[in-house]
């Protein structure tokens, strides 16, 4: 016989069983979630130039200007954005180091310590086979030299990157990174695009904003966390 359907009869299955309705819930929540995570659309690397900051930055001043050079000279590109990675000698150094092994990002600007162990185990782009960036370099009269490192396990010297100090503009209204450096990841997997970005870049920040008149746009870095360096 069949246990009639009563308001009590309710009541006690909800007292004990209502978890389990919750449970359903949150499982058919998380369910389509996941589906449209994993089945949403993701820009090709071939459609993205992507910088990652390996310290502070006005990520707010730098994703303008990259959308201005989207909208200008990159129309094709479908993504064109910063990260800024912690900085921090613990998980910024693991950040930057499972970005690199993953091959994500396209241009970095990275502290000296960490150029230095990139470049020399051959991740960046070889710079100086650019002629037409190398021509804004020589026609400003900008020595790059400190860029140059060498590749031990190819044994040869090659500018891996340029120094953040030859690019006052980009030093002065963007990004803070001590002795940096800024490089193109060698497995970037749309170097054309990244390259061409990197010229614009270089041609934009090689002025420095201080010798134009109004026109200087200093920003504020956040204040270090207390008991960090």
């Amino acid at each position: 016989m069949k246990t009639p359907v009563t308001g009590d009869a309710i009541r006690q299955h909800m007292t004990y069983s209502w978890w389990k309705y919750v449970l359903v819930a949150v499982c058919a929540i998380l369910g389509v979630n996941m589906y449209f995570t994993v089945t949403a659309y993701r820009s090709p690397e071939s459609k993205k130039v992507l910088i990652y900051v390996y310290g502070y930055a006005n990520q707010d001043g730098l994703d303008a200007y990259m959308a201005d050079i989207q909208r200008e000279h990159l129309p094709e590109m479908e993504e064109m954005r910063s990260l800024m990675l912690t900085a921090d000698d613990t998980y910024g150094a693991m950040q930057l180091s499972t970005y690199i092994a993953a091959s994500e990002g396209d241009v970095y600007v990275i502290p000296r310590d960490e150029f230095i162990s990139l470049a020399s185990s051959g991740a960046f782009v070889a710079l100086e086979e650019d002629e037409e960036l190398m021509k804004l370099f020589n026609d400003a009269g900008v020595n790059l030299q400190s860029g140059w490192r060498k590749n031990t396990e190819l044994e040869e010297n090659h500018l891996y990157g340029i120094p953040l100090n030859k690019l006052p503009g980009l030093a002065k209204k963007y990004v803070a990174v001590e002795n940096g450096f800024v490089a193109v990841l060698i497995n970037n997997q749309n170097d054309e695009n990244v390259m061409k970005f990197l010229r614009l870049l270089c041609a934009d920040m090689i002025p420095d904003p201080d010798a134009q008149s109004g026109t200087a746009q200093l920003f504020d870095l956040p204040a270090t966390p207390e008991g960090t360096n």
